[in-house]
């Protein structure tokens, strides 16, 4: 059933705030090595600072988090879906699509798996916690990335007004919070809200991505490549060259 993978997709783009607003960020620095020495004491200052801003066992605490407000929030988000746009997205034609606009999607789900949403809750929950065990073991080298980003952006007098700001009871407050503040319900809410929306503007942002590349040559097929390309493509692949073919959907 496509057009309930396609919904599940674009709910799950319409849910990463969370995951851009802290995982990426703190991560950054580990790819971004500074052109020069961090001076040391800015550093050993940014160090406490990023330690109240990623205090241990944070990002196991933010999938959980983020976990119950998405699957809390699937099954009203795909009632909520203009199935009609994305049935047309998915390529059907707008006469076809037309029928589907008071189909229920969740009820579509239910006939074709009755387990879809036991088998979405089982899924996401191991995804997550197994994405929560993984970055609690990269914690440290978060943390260090962070202080290092911080001592390069920050003056020593700048990280001190920080430090001593998350040593006030608001301050400590405000370091617990921020890195979470995005799966709060008012905020998750608030993105289920936003994926109608963000549907309707579909095809706005396909027509975008098609002008951008419209100044690229179309993707080559088989009859294209030259006999030589064709035996490096099939040794890449790993495959025989008898057996190569243009990807499904391409035509």
């Amino acid at each position: 059933m496509k057009y309930g993978c396609i919904a599940a997709v674009a709910f799950a783009l319409a849910t990463p705030p969370a995951f851009a607003q802290s995982v990426p960020e703190a991560a950054a620095p580990a790819t971004t090595q500074p052109a020069t020495p961090v001076d040391p004491a800015r550093l050993a200052v940014a160090r406490r600072v990023a330690e109240r801003l990623l205090p241990p066992g944070i990002y196991k605490k933010l999938m959980s988090t983020s976990m119950d407000a998405v699957m809390g929030n699937l099954g009203g988000a795909m009632k909520a879906m203009p199935l009609r746009q994305i049935a047309q997205i998915g390529g059907m034609s707008a006469e076809e699509a037309q029928k589907l606009d008071k189909v229920d999607l969740s009820q579509v789900m239910a006939i074709y798996d009755p387990h879809w949403e036991e088998r979405q809750k089982l899924t996401m929950h191991a995804m997550f916690d197994a994405m929560g065990d993984f970055f609690t073991t990269m914690e440290p080298e978060l943390r260090e990335g962070m202080a290092t980003a911080y001592a390069n952006r920050f003056s020593l007098a700048e990280l001190n007004d920080l430090d001593h700001f998350f040593a006030t009871p608001t301050g400590s407050k405000y370091a617990a919070t921020v890195t979470t503040i995005m799966t709060d319900p008012a905020v998750m809410n608030t993105m289920k809200d936003l994926m109608p929306k963000m549907m309707q503007q579909m095809p706005h942002f396909l027509e975008a991505a098609k002008k951008a590349t419209a100044v690229l040559p179309p993707p080559r097929k088989m009859k294209d490549l030259s006999p030589a390309e064709k035996t490096r493509l099939a040794k890449a692949l790993g495959m025989d060259e008898s057996k190569l073919q243009d990807p499904k959907g391409t035509s």
